[in-house]
């Protein structure tokens, strides 16, 4: 059985971006059952998407440089906060929780580029038991390529006790981040975009006493 944390919010979103222009752009939303944040500056984007009614969470973030000696930076996250309590018996039971995670990263650069960098990462949490986690880092320096597109359900067993409340927290974030030193001529671009989001359920797993 489900139920909203006692203090806090229920879901959660932000995206934060920066640059070398000394812009600087943030967005936060909480929310009972849909929080929603998007913010973008020059060159980079970034936001997240936490909905309850359909256990799923989007981040995403995005960083394009053209045309100067510049570098930008975006983050893009999203959770879910829930207590529950497994109910029906007595004793230890085991919980599987499991996700389906759906993750895109691009990264591109070209002979003006320092570096780009793309990161992913995900992870279930129930707190003082245990946490699994999925996380995917890309980093690439000048006349590079590389990409991961992937879909694949992942899951653990918790041990749990009936009867007893538990704190959850479901989170998605994405980080990208580029440097560029020199304009090129024509200009180029470096492009590159991080995103995780997945559906989760969950199943039990009943242990008889003996």
């Amino acid at each position: 059985m489900f139920s909203p944390p006692q203090v806090g919010p229920v879901t959660a979103a932000s995206g934060a971006a920066t640059n070398s222009f000394d812009e600087e752009g943030g967005s936060h939303s909480e929310n009972p059952t849909l929080a929603q944040a998007n913010t973008s500056v020059t060159f980079a984007t970034a936001g997240g998407v936490a909905d309850l009614t359909n256990r799923s969470l989007n981040a995403h973030d995005s960083v394009m440089l053209s045309g100067c000696v510049c570098r930008a930076e975006t983050e893009g996250l999203a959770f879910i906060f829930q207590n529950f309590t497994v109910t029906g018996g007595a004793g230890n039971v085991d919980v599987t929780f499991s996700a389906m995670l759906d993750t895109i990263q691009n990264v591109v650069t070209d002979q003006f580029s320092l570096f780009a960098a793309s990161e992913a990462h995900f992870s279930v949490q129930v707190v003082g038991v245990d946490t699994f986690s999925f996380d995917s880092h890309l980093r690439i320096g000048p006349n590079e390529l590389t990409s991961l597109q992937m879909q694949q359900q992942v899951s653990d067993v918790f041990h749990l006790q009936f009867g007893q409340q538990y704190n959850l927290i479901v989170f998605v974030g994405a980080d990208s981040r580029a440097s560029q030193s020199e304009v090129p001529e024509p200009a180029t671009f470096v492009l590159l975009f991080s995103g995780l989001g997945f559906l989760a359920g969950s199943r039990r797993k009943w242990r008889a006493k003996g």
